[in-house]
């Protein structure tokens, strides 16, 4: 393990050396970005400070998009193209990048949520995972598992817990808000009461948190934007990440205008939800259902 500088705080230099990993070209669009990202400032005899003036960004970005900690947005690849005259390389580059499905997406995912300072989060018909309880995950988990889409259901549930631990036990906890559609609230997974009831009772206990809350959408407020799609928006050095997920297949979204497009419908949904104390009365009467 590297030294820690003077006056380096040992948890500071741990959590820079856990950052790193080895780039794989082959196996990530991403990695390539971020070696090619190297070649290029030895290319232009330039350094990490010449490439944050360039971006106008701090140097530990630049670091941080070296080392493949983080992904180039599609602006500064722009200005790194318009800056090196590359006729659009990185520009391209981004635009692949965000266009493929990542399938590597879940250390990325946790990577972020550890970091966040704020994580807000839609869904219109499961518990979100951060908020889910064992027997509530084991249990869609394994329905996963019937139905094909989930190789090894015990594995992803360990997953999920170490995720949920890294945020909820995090002693610089962020604040996490969820907005849930009343569906969600009558979906007992494989129809198992007491698994509901469960699940229903321990998000209450968690909106009782400093900095948590949860918000129900009910059903007189019909179609809207909510319906295009659950997600998650994670705030992270003070800029967003937007992640979206399929059966098997997740998908981290970093341009900020289309971040920003999921910010906007966050926002909406807020507005459409109740209040917390409505909510909670909401709550309370669905777990009523599963006595």
């Amino acid at each position: 393990m590297r030294t820690p500088r003077p006056h380096e705080p040992a948890a500071r230099a741990d959590r820079r050396d856990a950052a790193r990993r080895t780039l794989d070209p082959a196996r990530s669009l991403w990695d390539l970005i971020a070696v090619e990202l190297r070649r290029q400032i030895y290319v232009q005899s330039t350094s990490q400070a010449g490439v944050a003036e360039t971006l106008g960004c701090a140097r530990s970005h630049v670091t941080r998009l070296v080392s493949g900690s983080r992904r180039m947005s599609p602006d500064h690849a722009a200005k790194l193209d318009a800056a090196w005259r590359l006729r659009g390389l990185f520009t391209h580059l981004v635009a692949h990048a965000l266009a493929r499905p990542d399938d590597d997406w879940l250390p990325s995912l946790s990577a972020y949520e550890t970091r966040a300072t704020l994580i807000r989060t839609w869904d219109l018909a499961f518990v979100p995972g951060l908020w889910q309880t064992p027997e509530y995950a084991r249990t869609i988990f394994a329905l996963a598992h019937d139905a094909g889409l989930q190789v090894d259901a015990e594995r992803a549930l360990q997953a999920r817990l170490e995720r949920q631990a890294a945020v909820w036990e995090r002693a610089d906890a962020p604040r996490v808000s969820a907005v849930l559609s009343w569906v969600v609230l009558r979906s007992a997974p494989g129809g198992d009461a007491d698994v509901m009831r469960g699940q229903l009772a321990h998000l209450l206990a968690l909106s009782e948190r400093p900095g948590v809350s949860v918000r129900v959408m009910g059903e007189h407020t019909g179609l809207n934007v909510g319906h295009n799609g659950a997600f998650q928006l994670l705030t992270v050095g003070g800029g967003d990440v937007a992640f979206t997920d399929a059966p098997g297949v997740g998908h981290l979204t970093l341009d900020p205008d289309r971040v920003s497009r999921y910010v906007r419908r966050f926002e909406k949904v807020n507005d459409l939800a109740w209040s917390a104390d409505e909510s909670r009365t909401t709550i309370e009467e669905a777990m009523a259902r599963y006595r």
